[in-house]
């Protein structure tokens, strides 16, 4: 099993990009709180929110599937169809319908977004005073912090679709099983899948990989701009699931590479790379990083010209789709 996998920071300077429930006429950002210590985080369900949003944005061929809502007031599902449907396929999707019941379990998967280190969350009031009368008073959290956060796109998944009897692998109905039949899809037995056309695959990781380098969204965005595509990422393409990268970031106020974790990356798992490691880096972001980098024959990119670069050399590699 091939795995794209990486780890990527947002650099927040005066941000609120992720609010939990308000306090009466005060916003509150979502936080950790370790004994005393605070960190600000972004859960993963906004993240993929802001992906969807990106993603669509940025690739007119990417097709997103309508959402329905149920009969009750707390259900909303997707088409559940992975064939036609890209965030369906990468994305996955739980739908119960007429006695049938069909999930999979997305092949792009996110950590929470959290802060490197632990920070002050300052609070900010203002008034609403345009008006006779008293003026309104309001107020919010924001923080300034790092925020990391790791990915992994299951390459042998991705267009591949189960029908397995398996909570998550039943990613078909018996409908679409014969659609998939028809359509001329590949029959995998062994796995009791369909599978699309390879050059399709590619077509969907690489487009979802170009929205992560132009990555927008997050909250307060009126009143504290922040640009939420990455300005660091290291990614490659292992053999396994595991993430060699989840230390790579020093737990400091002040973000760095922690170099140690980067050479112990690169010696430990040596046997499971097969791509090189692609780093893209923003200047004017951990500037003292990037002579380290260059030390150890790595050219750090910009992180959109990386999260290209990726998706460009997934072509030439057609093996690593198995």
């Amino acid at each position: 099993m091939n795995f794209i996998t990486g780890i990527y920071v947002i650099n927040a300077p005066a941000s609120a990009l992720n609010n939990s429930m308000g306090e009466e006429t005060k916003a509150i950002v979502k936080s950790i709180r370790v004994q005393q210590r605070q960190y600000p985080y972004v859960s993963a369900q906004a993240l993929r929110f802001w992906l969807r949003e990106s993603v669509e944005r940025h690739d007119p061929a990417w097709k997103a599937a309508p959402v329905y809502r149920g009969k009750g007031k707390q259900q909303a599902f997707t088409e559940g169809d992975p064939i036609r449907y890209w965030d369906d396929d990468l994305l996955g999707y739980m739908r119960a319908e007429k006695g049938e019941s069909i999930t999979r379990i997305a092949p792009f998967r996110t950590s929470t977004l959290v802060s490197a280190a632990p920070v002050e969350i300052n609070d900010d009031f203002g008034v609403m005073a345009r008006a006779d009368g008293n003026p309104v008073l309001h107020g919010h959290e924001f923080y300034r912090a790092t925020l990391v956060g790791m990915f992994s796109i299951d390459l042998g998944a991705v267009g591949t679709f189960t029908y397995r009897d398996r909570a998550g692998y039943r990613n078909l109905s018996a409908a679409q099983q014969e659609q998939a039949a028809e359509l001329g899809l590949e029959h995998v037995p062994a796995l009791q899948a369909y599978r699309l056309p390879v050059q399709e695959r590619l077509r969907r990781v690489g487009s979802l990989l170009r929205a992560l380098g132009r990555l927008e969204g997050g909250a307060k965005q009126t009143l504290h701009h922040t640009d939420v595509s990455p300005s660091l990422v290291c990614m490659a393409v292992l053999r396994g699931g595991n993430n060699p990268f989840q230390y790579l970031v020093a737990p400091n106020p002040l973000p760095q590479i922690h170099l140690p974790a980067l050479d112990e990356a690169l010696t430990v798992y040596r046997e499971d790379w097969l791509s090189g490691l692609v780093v893209g880096l923003r200047q004017g972001y951990m500037d003292e990083s990037r002579a380290a980098l260059v030390e150890r024959q790595i050219v750090p990119l910009h992180p959109r010209q990386a999260f290209d670069a990726l998706a460009d050399e997934l072509w030439a590699h057609e093996e690593w789709m198995e």
